[in-house]
């Protein structure tokens, strides 16, 4: 047992957050942890390393447990990536330092050499069983694991976001812990960054605890999935979609179960009304009696609660007439960025009700095929051009409003003018009388994803472009992007890197490799 975490209470601001919450964590496992936003995901990794502290209850940790986690604060640096995750392992470099001693004492005619070679002997199989002379070429390959070979000598600071939180997760991955704790670590990779990962998830002997909305990865790494509900964790064995069937069910079971104890409460209470008319009727001491022991009766029982289901946020797409057959039409594309070619020669065409992902690693010009589509851009090489009758809608990868501060309420009424209509909209995605009045600026970004998309489904459109449209939404949401999608009718194109998400709604891809695009079946791609 590495972890047992035993009936812990945490409040925020006097608001409970956890009540009586229990979880082990056991060597080698590997556990899913999910839940909706603001459940208390990241606080509960905080708890297990202890930067946070809990009101009531235990939590033990093994003796000598060493945690891997990356945190959300990165310490500055002026090292580069390879040298930073170097003075990472102290103790390595300490024993170098020692061995470089010992290897100017050789060098030296007065020492004994005897005694010299013999501590240095020492030293070298101290060195090797610490895994000195393999830290190298396993720095290197799990830098090229996450997308960062060409990012070796390169300063940190100047280097991404994204790419300082994969050098942060590639320092931790490097340091053998015996518990991983890992916060979304797919949401800066591409498709063979997340395969890598996956692979060394299966392999290492480390236990880990993952939190992710990307549900394949968590179908691939996971032997049991832990859910935080109403502020406790309910298991499940097994993979994601084993938890999905599992969870089903139990609701189905507790709906049950909540249905027979409401009916058999609604007899109790129609017999205590009568026990007390009787009593009434008859002046009889024994039927107000009755009636008290019944009242003991129900106020004994352990009332089960109804099964709380995500309300429905999104409805259907409003479309304008068909399109012509050729949505997007391709001829020996080409694009330069600076001085790097992203893809040349380059012919594909995507036709009406196709459903097209787009896929290919980072910085291979994903997002650039998409403004070059949307006309935002200029191919360097071909001609690109969008056919007949087209009416487009688009959700950009970064979404930005023009008046921060303006109430949703009076956002949507710049759409629909009428406010009850307005209000009506907003409740369907989501945003009830308490929300309306909230500023644009204070939404979670699942929330202004949400926004977004309403504005963009109340205009008339038969070709829908999405560049990663599941990013800063959690499982619930994206099921319900997913479930909007199947009832769309019109073209589809996004790039995505969630498979899950890929598999479910596309038929086709767009692969952007080796400088060429090439349109293919789904299925061809190996890697989704």
């Amino acid at each position: 047992m590495l972890i047992q975490i035993n009936k812990i209470n945490k409040n925020f601001s006097g608001t409970p957050l956890f009540e009586e919450l229990s979880l082990a964590i056991n060597e080698q496992e590997k556990i899913g942890l999910v839940g909706a936003n603001g459940t208390g995901k990241t606080t509960l990794f905080q708890i297990i390393t202890g930067t946070e502290g809990v009101a009531e209850g235990v939590v033990s940790r093994k003796k000598g447990l060493k945690i891997g986690y990356v945190s959300q604060i990165f310490v500055e640096s002026n090292l580069t990536v390879f040298d930073y995750l170097d003075q990472s392992f102290p103790k390595l470099q300490r024993l170098q330092e020692q061995l470089r001693v010992y290897e100017n004492k050789m060098t030296d005619p007065t020492t004994d050499l005897e005694h010299v070679m013999r501590v240095y002997g020492k030293l070298q199989q101290e060195f090797e069983d610490a895994g000195g002379y393999e830290l190298e070429d396993r720095m290197l390959s799990t830098l090229k694991g996450l997308g960062l070979e060409d990012k070796t000598h390169a300063k940190i600071t100047t280097i991404s976001g994204g790419e300082r939180v994969r050098v942060e997760l590639a320092k931790v991955l490097l340091q053998e812990a015996d518990l991983l704790l890992l916060d979304e670590p797919t949401n800066h990779l591409d498709l063979a960054g997340i395969n890598w990962l996956e692979n060394y998830l299966k392999t290492t002997q480390a236990a880990c605890l993952v939190i992710s909305h990307d549900r394949m990865f968590l179908d691939h790494i996971t032997e049991k999935i832990v859910e935080i509900e109403d502020g406790s964790l309910i298991e499940y064995p097994g993979n994601y979609s084993r938890y999905v069937q599992l969870k089903e069910a139990r609701i189905a079971e507790i709906t049950k179960d909540y249905e027979l104890q409401q009916k058999e409460i609604q007899r109790i209470q129609r017999m205590i009304r009568r026990y007390r008319q009787w009593g009434n009727e008859g002046d009889n001491e024994a039927f107000f009696k009755k009636a008290k022991e019944l009242e003991r009766r129900l106020a004994k029982l352990t009332i089960v609660k109804p099964p709380q289901t995500p309300k429905k946020r999104l409805e259907g797409i409003e479309q304008a007439n068909r399109s012509g057959k050729e949505v997007v039409i391709a001829q020996g594309v080409g694009k330069i960025m600076g001085e790097r070619l992203l893809f040349t020669d380059s012919t594909f065409t995507i036709y009406r009700r196709e459903r097209v992902a787009i896929l290919g690693e980072n910085g291979s010009g994903k997002s650039t095929l998409l403004q070059l589509i949307l006309d935002k851009m200029l191919p360097d090489e071909g001609k690109l051009t969008l056919g007949s009758s087209i009416k487009v809608g688009y959700l950009p990868q970064t979404i930005a409003f023009d008046q921060p501060n303006q109430r949703i309420l009076d956002f949507v009424k710049e759409i629909l003018p009428q406010e009850q209509k307005a209000r009506q909209t907003l409740a369907r995605f989501g945003f009830y009388s308490e929300d309306v009045h909230r500023r644009i600026k204070d939404l979670s970004g699942g929330e202004r994803v949400r926004i977004y998309l309403l504005k963009l489904f109340n205009k008339q459109i038969n070709f829908l472009i999405l560049d990663e449209p599941t990013n800063h939404l959690d499982i619930y949401a994206r099921e319900e992007v997913e479930e909007l999608l199947s009832e769309y009718t019109g073209t589809l194109l996004a790039v995505t890197h969630d498979r899950y998400f890929l598999k479910k709604n596309f038929n086709d891809v767009l692969i952007i490799a080796d400088q060429k695009i090439k349109k293919k079946p789904v299925d061809f791609w190996s890697d989704v």
